[in-house]
């Protein structure tokens, strides 16, 4: 081999090395991919039963905000539309699950990680309740002054008990307290089925902590001062069902929480996990005969997002590209040594690159036998073409044309046969199985048809092996982790384009002259 090229590979590993090294000893980074922070990872499992007929799920899903960050979503939505809405008003973040034919049961399935942190706040002192909040506080905070169906606060008992427990000249912060401190004393806590409005918590004195919360920001807004309902979950190990909702007050340019039935006053624990803000309900659900959910959480831990060059610092949806792109010179890895070292034949580079990514989200089988059909129609076709002697743009046309009709042939054979797996067959890029296909002819016609199905089988083999590859988790997360690693690759690939020797399927073709020498030797 080149010298040059011995060079330029030891050089990039030294500096891949170097890289890690630094990160690890003054960047905070483990020499395992993983946080030394834990954080909770949540399944949220939904079991639906259709009734034959269109069905719509809508769940309200977390956010990030200044207390808790959101890693990793992952949505299992067997075959029904998925799609993501923010509100307006609210800024809640809504999912949709839609089907416009459901029959028999399905589970869906919302799993993330988050890292909550707890929060402690300050009210500042001497701050004077205005008398015309409509008018003091910007209209976007109407919504939290105002009543509600639930929430009454210009009920003549909500204001009767307010002038008990509060005088008009006290401050923000005195108001809040006694609020606070009436609710905590004279409200007893009860699980119950449905929770109350603000008025029959105030009757009762009796209520869940939806109850509670609803009188807390009733009484908070006949006193002048915004308050609204957050709904969440409290975060433990195991399996759970229960939510849980508090509260949170306008006071001195930011939203403090105030949890009545478990007496957090200007304070938020680590283990809150915020779902919704608004007197909302969480789930929401049309065309099911039966609808069940629970959480599933545990503690789990990843690599530390501080770190301003971390990738683990880029926004969530931004971080999912970037683990398929990570994965692409994993692939060209695995094509270049199949084809340098062992010597099986590929149609091109990329094509069994792309094949393995979009094995990711259909299974090998299912994929393998998809494109098979796919290749083997737009063949016959391409084959057909021959005899009409056109040009090879139009000709490729006429090819991507028939894919694509193959493609939406096999999806709605899919949806209506139940297999919705064979759906997600659009993933496959169409170009280049247009160009297999393309390839194959002229192969079949320069060297024969054996030498086209070893291509084929090539391809399929190699694409294959890069999927399990790319799909190891001890891959992607040190490759994320320490994306320096790409460096080594870079020299790997260096080293593999000099090497000049026999391939390992060679063996076998020469394997018969080793034969015919041994026996003139002999």
């Amino acid at each position: 081999m080149n010298k040059k090229v011995y060079f330029a590979a030891f050089l990039l590993i030294v500096i891949t090395a170097a890289l890690i090294t630094s990160r690890i000893f003054y960047g905070g980074q483990t020499i395992r991919p993983e946080f030394k922070r834990s954080l909770w990872r949540v399944n949220i499992i939904m079991d639906l039963m259709g009734t034959g007929s269109r069905a719509k799920v809508r769940f309200t899903l977390p956010k990030e905000t200044e207390r808790q960050t959101i890693y990793n979503e992952h949505f299992n939505n067997e075959g029904m539309v998925f799609y993501i809405r923010d509100r307006e008003n609210t800024k809640n973040r809504i999912g949709f699950w839609r089907s416009e034919l459901l029959n028999g049961s399905k589970t869906i399935k919302y799993t993330f990680s988050v890292l909550a942190k707890s929060a402690d706040y300050q009210i500042p002192a001497g701050l004077v309740r205005p008398k015309k909040p409509l008018e003091f506080y910007p209209a976007e905070f109407q919504p939290w002054l105002l009543p509600s169906i639930e929430i009454q606060s210009q009920d003549p008992r909500i204001n009767q008990y307010l002038s008990k427990t509060i005088s008009k000249n006290d401050a923000v912060g005195i108001a809040v307290q006694k609020i606070f401190t009436f609710v905590t004393t004279k409200v007893k806590y009860q699980s119950e089925k449905g929770s109350k409005d603000a008025t029959s918590t105030l009757d009762q004195l009796v209520a869940d902590c939806g109850g509670q919360a609803r009188l807390f920001v009733a009484l908070s807004r006949a006193a002048g001062i915004p308050s609204r309902i957050v709904g969440g979950v409290i975060l433990e190990n195991g399996v759970k069902k229960i939510t849980h909702v508090w509260a949170e007050n306008y006071i001195g340019n930011q939203w403090i929480p105030f949890d009545v039935v478990n007496r957090h006053y200007a304070y938020m624990p680590a283990n809150y996990l915020e779902l919704y803000r608004g007197d909302y309900i969480l789930i929401k659900h049309v065309g099911l005969s039966s609808f069940n959910y629970f959480f599933s959480m545990g503690r789990e831990t990843i690599p530390p997002v501080d770190q301003p060059w971390s990738l683990y610092s880029l926004p969530l949806h931004f971080q999912n590209t970037i683990y398929a792109l990570l994965l692409l010179p994993i692939g060209t890895l695995v094509v270049g040594f199949a084809r340098v070292i062992i010597g099986i034949p590929t149609f091109g580079t990329f094509a069994p690159i792309l094949l393995a990514l979009a094995f990711r989200e259909i299974s090998v089988f299912v994929g393998v036998s998809c494109v098979t059909g796919v290749v083997f129609l737009g063949w016959l076709m391409r084959t057909l073409l021959d005899y009409f002697k056109i040009l090879i743009i139009p000709r490729l046309s006429i090819v991507i044309t028939t894919v694509v009709i193959v493609v939406i042939a096999i999806m709605m054979t899919g949806f209506h046969s139940g297999k919705r797996e064979m759906l997600y067959v659009s993933l496959f890029p169409i170009v280049i199985i247009t160009w297999i296909i393309e390839r194959f002819a002229v192969i079949q016609v320069e060297d024969g048809t054996k030498a086209a199905f070893q291509g084929a089988l090539g391809t399929t083999v190699v694409a294959i092996g890069a999927y399990y590859l790319m799909e190891f988790d001890f891959v992607k997360k040190y490759l994320f982790a320490f994306p320096e690693i790409l460096l080594t690759i870079i020299a790997i690939q260096l080293l593999l384009g000099r090497y000049t020797g026999i391939r390992l399927t060679e063996l076998f073709r020469f394997n018969e002259l080793k034969k015919v020498y041994g026996k003139k030797q002999s």
